[in-house]
């Protein structure tokens, strides 16, 4: 299965993004960086791994906590699908759709 594969079937559109977090599972907390986002889940990458169907919550940046459930594993991190709030998503759906916009600028940006 190619990229544009895996692409193809998302949901959700995914907006590459580079933020530091912690997470929370039953072990304690863990540094994480969240590689890219979407209304379904997200990319991470932690310090340590994570077996698949761990529950984790994980902190979004003018979002708030979020649970969530790691749904596979990856070459740099695990992929999570979210399980929140109607509230927590149209947070996320605002701050996902402030990204796209500040990434679709840069794109566009001229520089004179």
């Amino acid at each position: 299965m190619t990229a544009s594969d895996i692409e193809n079937r998302r949901a959700h559109r995914r907006v590459e993004l580079a933020r530091e977090t912690e997470i929370a599972h039953d072990g304690g907390r863990l540094h994480a960086r969240i590689l890219n986002i979407s209304l379904g889940g997200a990319g991470l990458q932690m310090d340590m791994r994570l077996p698949d169907a761990t529950e984790i919550t994980l902190e979004i940046e003018n979002v708030g906590i979020i649970p969530a459930r790691i749904v596979r594993q990856m070459e740099n991190g695990v992929g999570v699908k979210f399980a929140f709030s109607e509230e927590k998503e149209q947070a996320l759906i605002q701050k996902i759709s402030g990204l796209l916009a500040k990434k679709r600028r840069e794109r566009f940006h001229v520089v004179n």
